[in-house]
């Protein structure tokens, strides 16, 4: 194996816990809502901020408070415009202490620094001074070397682009067909990789289907960060 390269987002931790946490210090406790059902609703509302990052642009406070208030909306909480910003800064502020590395993927990480003959890095979409916060606040460092940390803003090109792939290989000395990248967004990961043509496997962990007429596929998928270590493990 070349390279093993990995999404940050819902990928290398389990993005729901700090969402839930944010929603508790703005609102309180939403009766009814689970971590992962507010986590899964904010999702469903996503489509306007992916696309701009799919388009190259950077998401819009606008566009951060529609997802926001339809987020909410699901749990019967009306937010204004001013909460709607402050659940998003509480969402993305420096103070990571719902980002929990879970020992399976600390495992995974393990395996795939013995493995890849080129190393382990991350392509993820975002800005660098947030992506790299994470990768400082989930200790990565000890797997991921900083230059290893390829970000959307940071090159101009944000995935499903094949391109935003391709720079993290080439940078990296490695080929495409003997890396493997793990993510959980079957448009943009599982799609994007695939483009630039490199194996995939799919972190399910929310269990989505695969989207109707989806021309790819995963090599592999997975649901949960131990089965992720054992398909390492039996079959790479």
């Amino acid at each position: 194996m070349d390279a093993i390269l990995f999404d940050m987002d819902d990928t290398l931790y389990d993005q729901a816990l700090p969402f839930a946490r944010a929603v508790r210090k703005v609102l309180g406790e939403v009766p009814g809502a689970t971590a992962e059902g507010l986590y899964l609703a904010s999702r469903r509302h996503s489509g306007e901020v992916f696309a701009a990052y799919a388009a190259g642009e950077r998401p819009t406070d606008a566009m951060y408070v529609r997802r926001m208030q339809r987020t909410m909306a699901e749990f019967g909480v009306h937010v204004d415009e001013a909460c709607a910003l402050r659940l998003q800064r509480a969402y993305t502020a420096r103070d990571d202490a719902g980002m929990v590395l879970s020992s399976a993927m600390a495992s995974a990480l393990d395996w795939c620094l013995a493995h890849a003959l080129r190393g382990v890095g991350i392509v993820t979409n975002g800005t660098p001074e947030r992506q790299m916060d994470k990768w400082r606040a989930l200790g990565l460092g000890r797997w991921i070397r900083p230059e290893h940390v390829f970000v959307s803003d940071a090159l101009g090109v944000a995935k499903p682009d094949p391109a935003i792939f391709r720079t993290a290989l080439s940078a990296m000395g490695a080929r495409a067909a003997d890396s493997l990248y793990v993510g959980d967004a079957f448009q943009t990961d599982v799609v994007g990789a695939r483009a630039a043509g490199m194996r995939v496997v799919w972190l399910n962990r929310r269990r989505r289907a695969v989207p109707e007429g989806a021309r790819v596929r995963p090599d592999a998928e997975v649901r949960s960060d131990e089965a992720l270590l054992a398909l390492l493990r039996t079959s790479f």
